[in-house]
């Protein structure tokens, strides 16, 4: 890993007294020049000396910013360990004069510029000796132009050559010498220079060639810096190692012959064996994560920022502005989750997609068409093709905000497929449904508890939208547990709207939804999941992590601190806690959905924890939805093609809960178990399950009576009046009926994949054209594990029916211990 270090600064020359010093020099200068233009003319006649004045005259202005050095900037993990660097053309890392070692100083002097501390930026002396041995040598083994010109050149011309170009060379090279010491200059020279294989300064240099800090580089290995000045791409140890090793053998001589070595020391570096280091790979780890951070985060932290102010900046600034970027990337888990995306064997097909040829024909089908999976073969390069279906995973901690690990699919390749799928803005489907409807609805008292009743009737809403349960059928009035833990539609709709959806809508954003149009803020298939642009899942993850949070917002950040090329700050993650949902809506959901994890289709997702978790599918399974969370880690999952009109996923809850449970097993090794807290303010009641208010003897000799939790300010006081002795009898032939219809074996065999439950979340008509031919096929497949949750479901609501009435905390000390319970059953399975 690079040692950190804090480059040099220019930034002095900008001050007033020094551009003041800067204007009399200049005036010394333009006298000693005009002395020159004299003695031109006189010996070469007035055209001459004209032109030479014209070419001064067309010279840059000497422009103190431009001999800033570009410099590499740096990417670290959460750990300070360094992740990868960042340059563009550019690989440079800016280092002191007393940094660099006397040797290689005297090496490059020695063959670049061996008069270097004598003369006044241009050596005619030395030029004529240069000369004159590279006559000798038959090569060129000494340089012409002296080490100022040469930093003249690379800072303010181009590499032109032409007596124009030299002119101009040695006019700035003169501004230079009456500017700056020989030790800045050297510094500047040093630091600006090219080596190869985009490496420019010294110290990436000897880090590209030698794996090493400048400061450790030995005589030998500076002579092979020096020598490579004058040919970088030819006369560098990676490209030609040969041609390299002569080069350095000159250098040596060189320095012998000045005396800046002894014969010891010369003899010594010749016989020396030289190590090189191996190229490094031009492409960096965890591509997903660091191109976040870069091509979000960082230009947005950056863009913000007044001294930088524009995207073209920032760029500019991560590119070449030597900064060092902190970030909350965890590498054993960011490993963990690539590996996981990567496996074929846990996505239910795998076809490798020209995904241009693909998008063609996509492009062209009517409204509503599909392509066949005969058209889509014909789009299949196994060679070169995108593999489909693709997933993206986001996992976070939502009490700190950092973003730990991002995946946004699998076999990334530059400039082929560099798809942030994270990012993407996919439809949720049912999974919005706690974050849009039942925690704003219990934190507003619209819904007082998980045992609060909704009606799950035939609905009609505007323009004659009439939302569909799975199975297309209805159970009348239902829980709030019950509603969100078997993903009903109807009554998810009905709490909207009792709720109102600008309300819902507000707690969504203030949750981190922020992709909901101003022209849908009225629009009921909100909460299943019908928006116009989609979400990102990492939104999801933002908006899940307030639920695990209890009800506290944090910001999620990829980026946790940013430095400049001097070491100071310039950006630092802050925490900024929100208050959005109280504990107690929070804990309902929460209860609710550990129930999903330990009770329905979440079952994959049990570990040695409490897990909350919500699924959604999108019609004809377009796309597959996963919120799976616990108080101290967060991650959402998404899978589907890269273009729904590619195909779906049936069953696809099955897939997102088998991902995630392979992330969990390592992502919770080193984490601490935490259990979901119950705050004050939580009560359990018994309820008629009718009404939803207190029951009466007459509910209770109705069968009719469940318990559930409540935040006691909003639960119900009134007692049920809907029972009476006169209906007891029409309302128990009722009951038969409704139990010949067996509710459980409703969201069963009803499941033909859409949802978690085989729900379509259509948002349309919410109805699915193709339900009566998957419903029988799905049927045979599910008996098994339908039975099981049949039998589960029928168990506690013969639980609930034997709960006794509690009237609020201090009533209920006895039998509440084993409610408190209820969020950790997974001790006892």
């Amino acid at each position: 890993m690079a040692e950190k270090k804090k480059p040099m600064g220019f930034e002095d020359l900008d001050q007033p007294e020094k551009r003041q010093k800067q204007a009399g020099r200049l005036r010394s200068v333009l006298k000693v020049i005009l002395v020159l233009f004299l003695v031109s003319f006189i010996i070469a006649g007035g055209a001459t000396a004209a032109v030479l004045y014209n070419y001064v005259n067309e010279a840059p202005v000497l422009d103190p910013s431009k001999l800033a050095t570009v410099e590499t900037s740096y990417l670290y993990d959460s750990s300070g360990n360094e992740v990868t660097v960042l340059h563009d053309e550019q690989n440079r890392i800016a280092v002191g004069l007393d940094e660099i070692p006397d040797h290689l100083k005297q090496a490059f002097i020695a063959i670049e510029d061996e008069r270097f501390y004598d003369h006044f930026g241009f050596d005619i002396t030395g030029s004529i000796r240069a000369a004159y041995a590279n006559f000798q040598a038959g090569e060129i083994v000494q340089g012409a132009s002296t080490l100022t010109q040469q930093l003249a050149q690379n800072a303010f011309l181009t590499t032109e050559k032409t007596y124009r170009r030299k002119i101009q060379e040695i006019w700035l090279a003169l501004q230079l010498e009456r500017t700056y010491s020989k030790e800045e200059i050297l510094e500047m020279y040093l630091n600006r220079i090219y080596f190869g294989n985009t490496a420019y300064g010294v110290e990436a240099a000897g880090q590209t060639y030698f794996d090493k800090n400048v400061g450790a580089l030995t005589l030998a290995e500076s002579a092979m810096l020096a020598g490579a000045v004058r040919s970088p791409n030819q006369y560098n140890p990676i490209n030609n190692e040969y041609k390299a090793e002569q080069r350095m053998r000159t250098v040596l001589s060189s320095m012998k012959r000045n005396e800046s070595i002894s014969e010891h020391e010369y003899r010594e570096a010749m016989d020396v064996e030289l190590e090189y280091a191996e190229l490094r790979d031009p492409e960096y780890p965890y591509p997903h994560y660091v191109d976040y951070v870069i091509h979000d985060e960082l230009i947005k932290i950056l863009s913000s920022n007044p001294s930088i102010g524009s995207r073209e900046e920032a760029y500019r600034a991560i590119y070449t502005g030597g900064l060092r970027i902190y970030t909350n990337l965890e590498p054993s888990l960011q490993s963990h989750v690539e590996e996981v995306l990567g496996r074929a064997d846990l996505y239910p097909t795998t076809i490798n997609v020209d995904m241009s040829k693909a998008r063609e024909a996509i492009y062209g089908l009517p409204p509503g068409q599909d392509l066949t999976r005969e058209q889509l073969e014909e789009f299949i390069d196994d060679e070169n093709g995108t593999p489909q279906p693709q997933a993206a995973i986001v996992l976070a901690d939502p009490t700190t905000g950092k973003i730990k690990a991002l995946g946004g699919g699998r076999d990334y390749r530059k400039n082929v497929d560099e798809v942030l799928r994270f990012s993407n803005l996919r439809q949720p489907g049912s999974a919005i449904k706690p974050i849009i409807t039942y925690a704003p609805a219990f934190e507003e008292g619209t819904l007082a508890g998980a045992g609060s009743t909704l009606d799950d009737s035939p609905f009609t809403g505007p323009q004659g939208w009439s939302p569909k349960n799975f199975d297309n059928r209805f159970r009348g009035m239902i829980s709030a547990r019950e509603a969100l833990y078997y993903s009903y539609n109807v009554p998810a709709v009905r709490a909207f709207e009792d709720l109102r959806p600008a309300v819902g809508i507000d707690y969504a954003e203030r949750m981190g939804i922020n992709t909901i149009r101003p022209d849908e803020k009225g629009n009921l298939a909100l909460t299943l999941g019908g928006f116009t642009d989609g979400v990102s899942a990492i939104d999801m993850a933002q908006a899940f992590g307030v639920l695990a949070n209890d009800g506290v917002k944090v910001n999620f950040s990829a980026v946790q601190r940013v430095e400049d090329r001097h070491g100071s700050v310039i950006y630092e993650q802050e925490i900024n806690p929100e208050q959005v949902l109280s504990p107690q809506a929070t804990f309902l959901v929460n209860d609710i959905l550990q129930d999903f994890v330990t009770e329905y289709l979440g079952r994959a997702l049990q570990i040695d924890r409490p897990v909350a978790a919500k699924t959604g599918t999108t019609e004809n399974w377009k796309d597959v939805y996963l919120g799976a969370y616990t108080p101290n880690l967060v991650a959402t999952f998404w899978m589907g093609y890269d273009e729904p009109k590619m195909g779906g996923i049936q069953q696809g809850w099955r897939y997102s809960t088998a991902f995630l449970r392979e992330v969990f097993l390592e992502a919770f090794q080193d984490l601490e178990i935490r259990d979901f807290n119950r705050p004050d303010g939580i009560v359990r009641l018994a309820v008629c399950s009718v009404s939803g208010l207190r029951p009466s003897d007459a509910c209770r000799d109705a069968n009719s009576v469940r318990s559930d939790y409540f935040i006691e300010k909003h639960a119900p006081r009134i007692i049920c009046d809907y029972h009476s002795e006169a209906d007891l009898e029409e309302e128990e032939d009722e009951d038969e009926d409704e139990d010949n219809g067996d509710e459980g074996e409703d969201w069963v065999n009803g499941d033909n994949g859409d949802d978690e439950n085989g729900e379509d979340d259509t948002v349309d008509n919410g109805e699915d054209p193709d339900h009566e031919n998957d419903q029988a096929d799905e049927e045979e497949s599910q008996n098994g594990s339908d039975e099981e949750e049949e039998e589960e479901e029928e168990e506690e609501d013969d639980d609930d029916d034997e709960e006794e009435v509690v009237e609020d905390d201090d009533q209920d000390d006895g039998s509440d211990k084993e409610d408190d319970n209820r969020g950790s059953r997974w001790y006892d399975r």
